[in-house]
């Protein structure tokens, strides 16, 4: 299949269907609102005028542009900017609501037909049957295969420019989605052969002023950009993103070795597997045996300021890499 009708097949939306993208679920949560912003707007910086307005007109083609794109736009926000910043949280705002929300119309939710993370194998620590990650199954088209072939589809001039806006906003979120490390990373056991819920099941607690608060493991990773979605909080990540000079390219040794989707989602599996749950760096305990009483709320394991420090130095540089990328795909764009 050449690579023009593999961008054609990524956003004929219309010929897939949920329950085939759906048989293994994944956890829709990622980078919150802040990270995937901050994101697009260190990308955003750099791309030149001549970039910010193709970019800027292709998403004015965009099925939700007046109706989430621009529907609030901050005072003092140029409007091209901030439809970009959104753009990267469609993803997002068209999953079908919680429960005991307002339900959201078809219109919307019918583009929800993509998973937004891998959750490769790993054993859990102390675990032994390796025929566990031989029968794990990632169902087919994976995000992997969803961001490479939005990649596709935003840089073939020959598809509607509908189309390319929708692979523009699926491009910008799975970019981020996949360097965060849980999304990449799923725990097996012989108890939990189908995984642990990309971290969601595991708990600790975080020190919050003089007290601590219980959160689990993804919320907890999902949050390390910050949790304030104003447009200043997003700008000021990215300023320090920007301004730390560990986190410029030429200093970045993964930004000059990995040179493939796939590869980026490995940086952020090895991540996952040898710090986000090694025990040698952090305790938690499952949230199943919370609920069972079998260990008691006493119990919970409070994560390390050490831990708390490295994992937000990590996020910041995974938020550098998914930036740079992203704008050098764009760069061959336009």
């Amino acid at each position: 299949m050449n690579s023009k009708t593999i961008a054609r097949c990524s956003i004929q939306f219309s010929i897939l269907t949920v329950a085939a993208l759906t048989f293994f679920a994944l956890p829709a949560k990622a980078w919150n609102n802040v990270g995937h912003r901050a994101i697009a707007e260190l990308t955003w910086r750099q791309l030149d005028t001549n970039e910010r307005r193709a970019v800027s007109d292709l998403l004015k083609q965009h099925p939700h542009y007046k109706e989430l794109l621009i529907a609030d736009v901050p005072k003092g926000v140029d409007t091209n900017e901030w439809a970009f910043l959104m753009a990267a949280i469609w993803p997002d705002w068209i999953r079908p609501a919680k429960h005991g929300r307002p339900e959201k119309p078809e219109s919307i939710t019918k583009y929800d037909i993509y998973p937004h993370a891998i959750g490769y194998p790993f054993l859990g620590y102390g675990e032994t049957n390796r025929a566990l990650l031989k029968d794990f199954y990632i169902a087919k088209p994976d995000s992997e295969m969803w961001l490479s072939n939005s990649i596709l589809a935003v840089k073939n001039q020959s598809l509607s420019a509908k189309d390319r806006a929708i692979s523009l906003s699926v491009m910008l979120h799975l970019m981020g989605d996949l360097h965060q490390p849980l999304h990449a990373a799923n725990m097996v056991t012989s108890k939990k052969p189908r995984g642990e819920g990309l971290g969601g099941d595991y708990i600790a607690l975080e020190p919050n002023g003089t007290s601590f608060k219980r959160i689990d493991f993804h919320s907890f990773w999902d949050q390390l950009a910050g949790v304030e979605p104003t447009y200043k909080n997003i700008a000021a990540v990215a300023d320090k993103i920007s301004a730390d000079p560990e986190l410029k390219p030429a200093k970045m040794r993964e930004y000059r070795d990995d040179k493939t989707v796939h590869s980026w989602v490995q940086e952020s599996f090895r991540i996952a597997v040898s710090f986000a749950y090694s025990p040698n760096h952090v305790r938690y305990v499952h949230e199943e045996d919370l609920k069972s009483k079998k260990i008691p709320e006493s119990a919970i394991p409070v994560l390390t300021a050490d831990y708390i420090s490295r994992a937000k130095k990590t996020a910041l540089r995974r938020l550098a890499l998914a930036s740079q990328r992203l704008t050098d795909e764009l760069k061959q764009v336009w």
